[in-house]
């Protein structure tokens, strides 16, 4: 089974959306999908299917991270889809993460290519954080058509898009993982670090996963489609805050900006050299 979970937050009509967007395309094994609403003042109401049944959990808002790991603790999927609201799977996403989930037992985390609704690929994997690229980031630098090239590094903007790819970490609007690489430090909680109330619970995740020898893949060939709003853009904004708290948070929890660690073990399946 695959489990499919996501968190609301006054974004009912989005996770409408993905539950459509993953009924609209059949998939070979049994799916669910199970839903965190972290805004019990606005219910979530979704049509039955008994094709792919969809659990709603109400919950008083504790985070995005403690979201998902209520649901994944609800959830009975051998493979974890955690996904964004604003997300929409296409056409056999779902079977080729699973497939290559399958065919490479060293992989922790895939991650899909994301494209905007416009059809334009988003930039969706990184470089761990640097201080250069924190601060290139929130000056108006950013708004440059051409980067420097450490910025540039830090975006992977010169990625191969042909071929699965190690990178270090990856947006968590999408990832696919088994279930027992969710509990992969022993953490019955779930999947996230619950004291990341929102923001860099997705590096942190990553960066766990390559401590644990565990690769972080990029997949060009899963795709889905991500309504990527940026809400901590404006670091002056309560989005912007709270990014910065949990990047203080990150730094305090690693003892500074880590590096990805050396592979543990070496197999040829994924590439990794």
């Amino acid at each position: 089974m695959i489990s499919v979970l996501t968190v609301n937050y006054h974004s009912a009509d989005d996770v409408m959306l993905l539950v459509e967007s993953v009924r609209a395309h059949p998939v070979q094994q049994p799916v669910e999908l199970i839903v965190t609403n972290n805004s019990p003042e606005e219910p979530v109401r979704l049509p039955n299917d008994p094709v792919l049944p969809v659990t709603i959990i109400e919950s008083q808002n504790r985070g995005y991270a403690a979201g998902v790991n209520l649901a994944f603790r609800r959830s009975a999927g051998d493979i974890i889809m955690i996904a964004n609201p604003d997300l929409r799977v296409g056409d056999g996403t779902l079977d080729a993460a699973a497939a290559y989930l399958d065919a490479n037992p060293d992989v922790g985390i895939a991650l899909p290519l994301l494209r905007y609704p416009t059809g334009d690929i988003q930039h969706s994997v990184r470089t761990f954080y640097t201080w250069p690229a924190i601060l290139h980031a929130r000056s108006p630098l950013r708004m440059l058509k051409r980067q420097p090239a450490f910025f540039r590094r830090y975006l992977c903007l010169d990625i191969d898009r042909t071929t699965p790819s190690p990178v270090d970490w990856g947006l968590g609007a999408a990832m696919f993982l088994r279930r027992t690489d969710g509990n992969a430090d022993g953490n019955a909680d779930g999947i996230f670090d619950e004291r990341f109330f929102m923001y860099f619970e997705d590096v942190d995740l990553c960066y766990r996963m390559w401590q644990h020898g565990r690769a972080v893949m990029y997949c060009p060939h899963i795709e889905c489609t991500h309504a990527h709003r940026r809400l901590s853009r404006n670091p002056l904004s309560k989005s912007g805050w709270r990014h910065f708290t949990s990047l203080a948070r990150f730094i305090r929890k690693h003892g500074g900006l880590p590096r990805r660690p050396p592979p543990i073990v070496h197999r040829h399946s994924t590439g990794i050299t």
